[in-house]
């Protein structure tokens, strides 16, 4: 997942967030796009030209990126921009989960036409509490947003508390609501809105609608996009957004859109070879030290990928499955809705979509 943490042009890249998608691959990842770009802190009426590079490392929950925007003509905005931040977890019990969702984003830009610097700062602080099963999830959460920014001498500081509820269903079809109030100090702030995502071993699509529902801001907020797997370390993506007024930046209506591609750094780990079983009861196993908090699911081809709860015992997680002689291949997802597939396991693989698959072999 993702979660709405890095509110920047790189979101266009991570596609849906909460959703696993072919550009959440862990590990050092180059983003390269363009097209007509905002950045939320700048209240700009419109969106500019630009071409943004983001460097950015994920590693499981967490994240960290450094990104700059540069514009294509002289009444263009520049900004840069770079932060950290993830999905903290440091309870869970089964389909129970407790944590935090916290960021911390600093940036700089030039107004293109009047040359007015700015500098500015946003946290994040958002705890929450979230209930899973194999396909669904129900989370509640709320918490604090700030933002402090300097203008052409001018330094204003906003926070906002905002508290919210998003539930979601299913896995390569995936349907998500999400329902949040935001307090400012002019107002409270309603708002709705639901995001319908599908995905296959190579490609992404998605579109999400959403609006705020006060007397004061009735604005609608809308998006679609989708990405193509190039393999296994590239990818390529595309995004149309109509953003609406956010209360903590009470920047305006704007359209945008964006074209990119990701490229995947670093050293890619060498493939392990798959243990054979023989056929009947098959077992497999997940050490308790290589899983996330939380309960363990896992899907493949041998139950048509849709996620089972596995059983903990000992310092394993555990499942045992009556499979024919074949090739099966499976990876695990974790009670926040990651795929994941540690270095350990026997058959690892990329998946040619930025993950990772397990290769199971039954004689």
């Amino acid at each position: 997942m993702r979660t709405r943490v890095c509110r920047v042009a790189l979101s266009s890249i991570l596609i849906v967030s909460g959703a696993s998608g072919l550009a959440q691959g862990q590990g050092l990842s180059l983003d390269v796009s363009a097209g007509r770009l905002v950045f939320d802190p700048l209240t700009s009426d419109a969106g500019t030209n630009n071409v943004l590079g983001s460097l950015r490392y994920d590693r499981r929950t967490t994240w960290v990126y450094g990104s700059a925007a540069v514009p294509l003509g002289s009444s263009d905005t520049f900004w840069t921009s770079g932060g950290a931040g993830g999905r903290l977890m440091p309870a869970a019990r089964r389909r129970l989960t407790f944590g935090a969702d916290v960021a911390g984003q600093g940036y700089a830009s030039r107004d293109g036409v009047s040359s007015a610097l700015g500098t500015g700062a946003m946290l994040d602080a958002l705890p929450f509490v979230r209930v899973s099963s194999a396909e669904a999830f129900l989370e509640a959460s709320g918490g604090w947003r700030g933002h402090a920014f300097s203008l052409a001498g001018t330094r204003e500081n906003r926070d906002v508390v905002e508290a919210g509820v998003r539930g979601g269903v299913g896995t390569r079809f995936r349907v998500q609501g999400d329902a949040r109030w935001v307090r400012a100090a002019e107002g409270t702030y309603p708002f709705a809105g639901g995001t319908l995502s599908f995905q296959n071993a190579r490609a992404q699509v998605w579109g999400q609608a959403g609006r705020w529902l006060s007397d004061t801001l009735d604005d609608v907020a809308w998006g679609a996009g989708g990405s193509l797997a190039l393999s296994a370390r590239a990818s390529m993506w595309a995004a149309v957004r109509q953003e609406a007024p956010d209360p903590l930046f009470w920047n305006p209506t704007r359209r945008t859109w964006s074209i990119g591609l990701t490229q995947r750094l670093g050293p890619v780990a060498a493939p392990r070879l798959p243990v054979v079983h023989a056929a009947g009861s098959t077992v497999i196993r997940l050490r308790l030290a290589d899983a996330p908090a939380g309960e363990i699911f896992i899907a493949g081809d041998f139950n048509n990928w849709q996620p089972v709860p596995m059983q903990r015992e000992g310092r394993d997680w555990v499942l045992q499955l009556p499979l024919a002689p074949g090739v099966y291949h499976y990876a695990f997802r974790s009670a926040s809705g990651e795929w994941f597939v540690p270095a350990s396991t026997p058959g690892r693989r990329d998946d040619g979509m930025g993950g990772h698959q397990a290769v199971l072999v039954v004689s």
